[in-house]
């Protein structure tokens, strides 16, 4: 099922042979001599014509003369003929039949009377045509052309479609590029002569922050959560390509029959190339948020990471917007047409779009998802739909699916369905459980859900919905950390081996120091396996705004999960020779699964004077870690501790923190500064819920 959230940028790489995009499975004005000799004679009224308005730009709408009206015609049958015999002299008569078929009357589903190879028949026995369409003119016989006028419109749509063609490329190229660098760069990370130079970038790139030490606590001024070195580097090259992409590529043709000035061509060419590049983004937006990610998978890139990406392109794909609905005012403007057109229902689809991705960025910040994030989340997918509907009805009414725009939104929709749908089966593969809710301390719960059997690695977390907590929203779901209740009960995990220096941190454990144990030494955890299976998980919940602030003590709470999902790639740390484990808080629980997957572990937590109910309830599972120091009510001198690890002589030492924001960000900086200064590698899992 991973591979479901593909499926939408799959449809763009492998297009079908007919319907694509433009180059790309669509000729446009193939071939170039007969659709110029088309524009010639398309505008002149025949006998049968009406009196309705003609449609609008490269639609090659019917105007005031039907299908039907042409396709019985005889005079405009012959004066077409009679100009593209002239001049497709080097086209398959096949390719002449398919364009006669097919775009002859404007509607390949009302065929002309003649076939091509009929009407030049005709034309044969008949005299060579001498007079030239007049601008007023009707077409009542058959007429020749003007061979400069011919030329103009073959040069104007070669121009065009040339255009539209590279629109296409440079939409496929920032598609694949987005997707494709995650995996190039986790790739790299697998081949053996690469190990030495990627632990030389990592404290240097991966871990450092770009401003000063401020990456899972937000800037001042809810400015954000400032990206990592490495994420400014993809950040700014994805940037830079889109600037490339929209400045480079376009070439003009003068006389240009469509444009009456040549400003006016580059700006129809540019508002034309910023509302692909648009559009190739839209599928990308929506896969860097999805927890079925599929590049959660094929990279070792973080869950974070990611929606600190989803972020930074959602911004880059709202200034391609703009720019498109700009260029395209400005457009329309200086052709004297703004007044026409902004009555238009595509228009106005367009503007409505516009505006929901302009709202949707604004109301994304900080603040206002810190105000209340469930509010935030819901008004989100709200204006993600009427933007993607505002895309859909701006293509669908201006264009009719003629033109393959369309497949950029059936690609975004992709992306969205598939990864709901894929939610709905891990809810249902998990099944409807019942969990029972045990009151920890004042303001967390533990929340117990039985006979889920997932495997118990690290690095994990789950999303759960409570439904019954409020019936009104019973969609609302938060992702925590998952812990195998067993591993609340369970012994003998991490033994240490007894060279370490850290067996002061034994020492105190044994001593049961007050000031370093607090409550631990005499308690036991009240967490029991009963009957005869230890499966399950256990999910700590500290209470806050929102859903979690009605959890209370339930012995039978409905619960549903969708899980289990990746946090960050565990495989560095967990190759280590020794793995460091720094808590903050209830960071704790985001911890404790890693010490039963190393052989060499020190445990370092440190809690606040208030969470005596959190450190009895976890008392057992802690004292399963043999080497451990855990301090309440104060916190640990990050850099004493790493100094003291690192003078014992370890060649790789790995470390995973999870806590407060300016704890990690304390600890990410003295890893990235010791990686960079000494011998010992230092490999760092940052296991923060900043997104």
């Amino acid at each position: 099922m991973k591979i479901v959230t593909s499926l939408g940028l799959l449809a763009l790489a492998f297009p079908g042979p007919t319907t694509a995009l433009i180059g790309y499975g669509i000729p446009m004005y193939k071939p170039n001599c007969a659709f110029a000799c088309r524009s010639i004679f398309e505008s002149a009224m025949l006998m049968c014509s009406t009196d309705e308005v003609m449609s609008g730009a490269h639609s090659h709408g019917t105007g005031p003369t039907p299908p039907d009206c042409r396709a019985q015609d005889e005079s405009w049958l012959t004066t077409l003929a009679y100009c593209i015999n002239a001049t497709c002299t080097d086209v398959a008569p096949w390719r002449l039949e398919k364009y006669w078929a097919d775009k002859n009357t404007g509607d390949p589903k009302v065929q002309p009377k003649w076939t091509y190879a009929q009407t030049v028949a005709v034309l044969d026995k008949a005299e060579k045509p001498t007079e030239e369409l007049g601008e007023d003119d009707m077409i009542m016989s058959t007429l020749t052309f003007d061979h400069d006028t011919w030329e103009g419109y073959r040069g104007t749509l070669a121009a065009f479609e040339n255009a539209e063609t590279m629109h296409s490329r440079y939409g496929i190229i920032l598609l694949v590029v987005g997707f494709a660098t995650p995996i190039f760069f986790s790739v790299l990370g697998y081949l053996p002569w690469m190990s030495t130079l990627i632990d030389k970038l990592k404290p240097r790139f991966v871990y450092p922050a770009i401003l000063g030490t401020y990456h899972v606590r937000a800037l001042p001024f809810f400015l954000g959560n400032a990206p990592t070195i490495g994420q400014t580097f993809y950040i700014a090259m994805f940037l830079i390509l889109n600037i490339i992409l929209t400045s480079v590529g376009y070439r003009s043709f003068n006389p240009n029959l469509w444009f009456a000035t040549q400003w006016q061509e580059i700006m129809g060419y540019i508002s034309a190339r910023t509302g692909v590049l648009a559009f190739a983004l839209a599928p990308l937006v929506v896969l860097l948020s999805g927890r079925n990610n599929i590049l959660l998978w094929l990279t070792n890139w973080s869950h974070s990471t990611y929606m600190l990406l989803h972020r930074w392109v959602a911004r880059i794909f709202t200034i391609q917007v703009l720019l498109h609905s700009i260029t395209e005012y400005l457009l329309y403007k200086d052709m004297g047409e703004v007044a026409t057109e902004q009555v238009q229902p595509y228009w106005v689809w367009g503007i409505v779009a516009t505006i929901a991705v302009v709202i949707t960025v604004v109301f994304s910040t900080l603040y206002f998802r810190r105000l209340s994030y469930e509010i935030f989340l819901i008004g989100h997918i709200i204006l993600a739909v009427i933007t993607i509907a505002g895309c859909w009805y701006h293509i669908e009414i201006r264009f009719t699916r003629n033109w393959g725009y369309e497949f950029w939104i059936y690609a975004t929709c992709a992306v969205w369905f598939s990864d709901r749908l894929v939610r709905v089966f891990r809810i249902l593969k998990n099944g409807v459980r019942r969990a029972e809710v045990t009151d920890v301390s004042e303001d967390i719960v533990r929340v117990d859900i039985r006979d889920i059997r997932w495997a118990a690695e690290p690095g994990k977390h789950t999303y759960a919905y409570f439904p019954t907590l409020n019936p009104l929203r019973p969609w609302e779901n938060h992702p925590f950390s998952v812990i195998p209740t067993a591993l609340l009960t369970s012994r003998g995990h991490s033994i240490a081996t007894a060279t370490s220096s850290s067996s002061t941190g034994s020492q105190h454990s044994q001593t049961n120091d007050v000031e370093k144990m607090g409550p631990l030494a005499t308690v036991t955890s009240p967490v029991s396996i009963r009957g005869s299976t230890t499966a399950g998980v256990s999910l700590y919940v500290r209470k806050s705004t929102g859903l979690t602030k009605t959890l209370a003590s339930n012995s039978s709470l409905l619960t549903l999960l969708d899980g289990p999902y990746p946090n960050n790639s565990t495989s560095g740390v967990l190759k280590t020779d020794r793995l460091i484990l720094l808590a903050g808080g209830i960071g704790i629980t985001a911890i404790l699964p890693f010490i039963s997957h190393h052989q060499n572990v020190k445990l370092y937590w440190s809690l606040k004077s208030s969470a005596g109910g959190l450190a009895r309830d976890l008392d057992q599972a802690v004292k399963n870690v043999r080497e451990r120091e855990v301090s309440v009510g104060s916190r640990f001198d990050v850099g004493a501790m790493l100094d003291k690890e690192e003078s014992e002589g370890w060649k790789r030492i790995g470390v995973v923190i999870c806590g407060p924001g300016g704890l990690c960000d304390e600890v990410r900086s003295q890893v990235a500064k010791r990686g960079r200064m000494g011998k010992t590698v230092w490999e760092l899992d940052v296991e923060a819920f900043s997104w």
